[in-house]
């Protein structure tokens, strides 16, 4: 089999700009989708978490981590963790037998998950704004040889 060249995919900027809005209002949007749905709310909510979670285990697990600079690899394994504290967090949401209205007072693992998926959303969007850059956060050898596997995995 002929080893064939990798090529870049190279994200429209309508489409980074739109995904690095949503990302930004990614926690405010999983409170309302709680807020308005209840326990189906803090299904998706849950989902979305776990969602970040499985991709930034993928991310590093393909050895992201290597070829991004110090800072955007750090991001990275901060994401990782407030996505996985997010996602243990939100499960309690997810089996509970009831949603607590939004105006009760926050349980611990309510504030918790909160706090995480904050975190986790504000990480992310500082992430893809760094990968929407032009050397899209990877380190000096990674970025002008295209990164060795052609990419950090984050834009395909």
């Amino acid at each position: 089999m002929a080893d064939h060249p990798r090529r870049e995919w190279a994200m429209p900027p309508a489409l980074g700009a739109l995904i690095l809005v949503l990302s930004g209002l990614g926690f405010p949007l999983t409170q309302l989708v709680i807020a308005r749905f209840g326990k189906r709310g803090a299904v998706v909510a849950e989902g979305v978490s776990a969602g970040l979670l499985v991709r930034d285990i993928a991310l590093v697990r393909l050895g992201a981590p290597r070829r991004l600079r110090p800072v955007p690899s750090f991001l990275l394994w901060c994401e990782l963790a407030a996505a996985g504290v997010a996602s243990v967090a939100g499960l309690a949401a997810v089996i509970s037998p009831r949603i607590r209205p939004s105006r009760s007072p926050l349980g611990v693992l309510e504030a918790v998950r909160q706090v995480a998926v904050g975190a986790l959303f504000g990480l992310h969007t500082y992430r893809f704004w760094i990968y929407l850059q032009p050397d899209r956060g990877l380190r000096e050898t990674a970025a002008g040889s295209g990164g060795g596997s052609g990419s950090t995995g984050e834009a395909r």
